[in-house]
């Protein structure tokens, strides 16, 4: 192999080439010389102590010698040229390219790779840095190398119309656990888990975790029709096996998966030969191209370079609520909520696929490297040492158990009372129904092999095309279609049109439009708003936050779908835009009305008032809502980005865009007459507001007495009524200030919560409960003459009206000072 030559940066430009050895075909073995050059360069002399030291130019001449071992090809220079910087100056045909290399050594003439001297500036381990290998890293190759196998297999595959297929392990084909319990249901055939996990196999690794899980059996569960679905796929790809866990257990699972090395063989990589601590690369497997390469797998993030090549499948969680046993080495999960979590007993056992942090570059630094891989490896080992200990599959079952018996006991209750009933017999016949946690319903494979089926079947149409045009069999770069690109078009037409808004799935102060959510939502095609508007055509939102800002805002919108996560999660699964319908949440009846004040018309003269007030806690409570969605609705970046998504809300969501801009208002049809008799009815029924105390109240209300029309409604205590009758005093002073204060409709002590007692007092009719823990509802009714129904006492001794009772208690201290 032809190798150009260097003068390297040692040398002390400019150099002048004052000899050439070595003739075209010559051949040079290495630290032989084979041209000569001559320099200048300065010298000092003189004694410094005596201040005689001085500068002076110096011709000086070298040899250069050989790195390498062949003959000479080609000379790019030649005597008497005058070199300023460093440049390729000869062509050697090497002996030995030293292309693939094993543990430092060249494999094909054994030559010690880490050897170095003065004639070399650089290792010859540099000229293989490639692992292609699965199960080995000290197998290395050039890339020269790595190009021409990456070809030979394109051509291989090609012929045999496959694609490569790398596979993940954990929550994609399988899921794996150490909970004993698995193992003493299989041994009990009356546990109602038993026909769930009678197929479950399990193994002992020899180098597993140490500590208390040291020695502890894996219990591995199969996705359902693995087996079949693998075969099938073995007709259309080629199989590789990419996992986080150890090279130990990966060969555990590929002997139950595979117990013939007929589907993987021995493509199976593990962390131990990743060569990264957090993410995995296609690249470790074809560094030259992966135009022919597709990923399954249950995680996106770890894939940071190959997204476009993924296929992202649903987790697999048969032993519920475990997750991945080697989730210690990969990024925290950032997923789709589940619609309906397990109860969880222990949450600190389960915590699926958790890690310490984000993800992490590749550490150069041994030492860190190591450290890394020490405190993950620890993690992990508690994580499997508190499964150990908690059994938390356990205490699931049995906490089931107790609701069953619980129900159990209720339904042999019923059934006595109806026994009791018909002939008398008290004893009905119990058979107590034990459910069980564990079900293996799962049907992920079933959509996947469909999307692999058709990414395959488009490939090759693309390639016979291609073929067809060029008439031509080499196989070049250009001719190979990207499974990428064609991947990532037919996913684009999945959710094409839909403008979608997140709601209580995204983790606060994470951008929605970067969240791995948000990410897989745009790559099937979606367009992620952060804002409500008129335009958007769905808001998904978590099933165990179905009252956020977010939906009242959209519930008032009747073309955006509201539906609970699930709607997208099995719309990305099954490569479908699924009908809203199944998925709708259950809104609200107070969601579906705006916040604000509504006039609504009660008699052909005189409109209805109904006040609805909206205070500091609502407003808190909504901005605070906002904050958990993550969506940072209010940012510059967000009105850049969405243009006109909330033209119809104000910034309250309260009066619509057409009514801000003048369009017109729906209670446009009432006169100005209506209004002013409605701004009088309304100043009346708020005026005692304006005082705060006892005295004020009683000087307007005197004020108000000495009207005439005061004077022939009123009675002041002791005069007799039309029959000739008195009325006793109801009681004393005190308490009679108290009704007043009771009785005093102020805005602010008429006002309702909701949850408060019905039967406590209140001055004014308030609406019925909307349901909405923080919306504060005011209700005042007018009839068409403006007073009051009842002026008396009613027959509990109280009065209706609180002027009637301060008129009364005036003329009382009135008595009482002239006694």
């Amino acid at each position: 192999m032809a190798k150009t030559l260097k003068l390297g940066q040692r040398l002390r430009y400019p150099i002048t080439i004052s000899k050439i050895f070595k003739e075209p075909g010559d051949a040079v073995v290495k630290k032989e010389p084979i041209l000569q050059y001559t320099f200048r360069f300065e010298r000092k002399i003189g004694d410094p102590t005596l201040n005689e030291e001085r500068t002076i130019l110096e011709n000086g001449i070298a040899d250069w010698d050989s790195p390498t071992e062949g003959r000479i090809k080609q000379w790019r220079v030649k005597e008497g040229d005058v070199i300023t910087k460093d440049q390729d100056f000869v062509v050697v045909e090497e002996t030995c390219s030293h292309e693939i290399q094993y543990a430092g050594l060249c494999a094909l003439c054994g030559r010690d790779m880490k050897e170095q001297d003065w004639a070399t500036e650089s290792l010859d381990t540099e000229r293989a840095t490639v692992s292609m290998v699965h199960d080995n890293v000290a197998l290395t190759v050039s890339h020269n190398q790595a190009e021409r196998a990456e070809m030979q297999l394109q051509r291989r595959l090609l012929k045999e119309r496959k694609l490569s297929l790398v596979v993940d392990l954990d929550q994609t084909i399988i899921h794996a656990c150490i909970e004993p319990t698995i193992g003493e249901w299989q041994q009990d055939p009356a546990n109602p888990n038993y026909e769930s996990v009678k197929d479950v196999r399990s193994f002992q690794l020899d180098d597993g975790p140490r500590g208390l899980a040291s020695g502890c059996w894996y219990y591995i569960k199969m996705r359902p029709g693995l087996l079949e679905f693998l075969e099938r796929m073995a007709e259309r790809f080629e199989l590789h096996v990419y996992t986080m866990g150890t090279r130990a257990y990966a060969l555990n699972i590929a002997k139950i998966v595979d117990p013939t090395q007929k589907l993987f063989g021995n493509r199976v990589i593990s962390r131990d030969e990743n060569g990264s601590m957090t993410a995995k690369s296609l690249q470790r497997l074809f560094p030259v191209s992966t135009n022919m390469v597709v990923v399954i797998d249950d995680r996106a993030d770890v894939w940071p370079h190959n997204r476009p090549n993924l296929i992202k499948v649903t987790p697999y969680d048969f032993f519920k609520g475990i997750g991945d046993i080697n989730s210690s080495f990969l990024p925290k999960r950032e997923d789709i909520i589940a619609a309906t979590p397990v109860p969880d007993p222990k949450p600190s056992i389960l915590n699926g696929k958790a890690a310490s942090g984000p993800p992490e570059k590749v550490v150069a630094n041994t030492d860190e490297e190591n450290a890394l891989l020490q405190l993950q490896t620890e993690e992990q080992e508690r994580t499997l040492e508190k499964q150990l200990k908690d059994r938390p599959l356990l205490h699931l079952q049995e906490e089931l158990d107790r609701e069953d018996e619980q129900a159990e006991k209720l339904s042999n209750k019923d059934g006595d009372t109806q026994e009791v009933e018909t002939n008398g017999n008290s004893e009905a016949p119990s058979h107590h129904q034990r459910h069980n946690i564990l079900r293996d319903d799962d049907e992920e494979l079933i959509y996947l092999e469909d999307h692999l089926t058709e990414l395959h079947r488009s490939f090759y149409e693309q390639y016979d095309a291609r073929v067809a045009t060029r008439n031509t069999e080499d196989i070049t770069s250009s001719i190979v279609p990207d499974v990428g690109l064609t991947l990532n078009y037919l996913k684009s037409q999945i959710l094409r049109g839909t403008r979608i808004v997140l709601s209580g799935l995204v983790p606060l102060g994470v951008d929605v439009r970067k969240s791995e959510i948000g990410m897989h939502a745009q790559d099937f095609g979606a367009e992620i708003r952060t804002r409500v508007g008129p335009d958007v055509t769905h808001l998904v939102i978590s099933s165990s936050r179905p009252r956020t800002q977010k939906v009242r805002q959209a519930a008032r919108i009747p073309s955006i779908k509201i539906v609970n996560q699930n709607w997208l999660a099995d719309s990305l699964a099954q490569w479908r835009k699924l009908d809203a319908t199944p998925y709708l949440i259950d809104i609200h009846p107070s969601d579906r009305t705006s916040q604000g004040t509504q006039v609504t018309s009660n008699s052909p003269t005189r409109p209805r008032i109904t006040i609805v007030q909206t205070g500091h806690r609502d407003l808190e409570r909504s901005q605070n809502e906002e904050a958990e969605d993550g969506d940072a609705d209010d940012s510059a970046e967000d009105d850049e980005n969405d243009g006109d998504d909330d033209d119809d809300l104000d910034r309250f969501d309260v009066m619509p865009r057409d009514l801000e801009d003048g369009e017109g208002s729906p209670v446009d049809g009432i006169n100005q007459t209506g209004w002013d008799d409605m701004d009088k009815e309304l100043e009346e029924f708020m005026g005692s507001d304006a005082e705060s105390d006892l005295e004020s109240t009683m000087t307007d209300q005197s004020k108000d007495t000495d009207t005439d029309e005061s004077k022939n409604k009123k009675r002041k205590l002791g005069e007799a009524d039309e029959d000739g009758n008195f009325d006793e005093p109801p009681g004393s002073v005190l308490s009679k200030k108290q009704r007043i204060a009771r009785a005093r409709t102020t805005a602010l002590r008429n006002v309702k919560n909701i949850g408060d007692d019905d039967a406590e007092d209140s001055g004014l009719p308030t609406p019925m409960g909307t349901g909405d823990e923080e919306d504060v509802v005011v209700e005042a009714v007018s009839d068409e003459d403006g007073e009051r129904a009842s002026n008396g006492a009613n027959e509990d001794g109280e009065y209706d009206d609180f002027a009637d009772l301060e008129a009364e208690l005036e003329a009382e201290l009135e008595a009482e000072g002239q006694g």
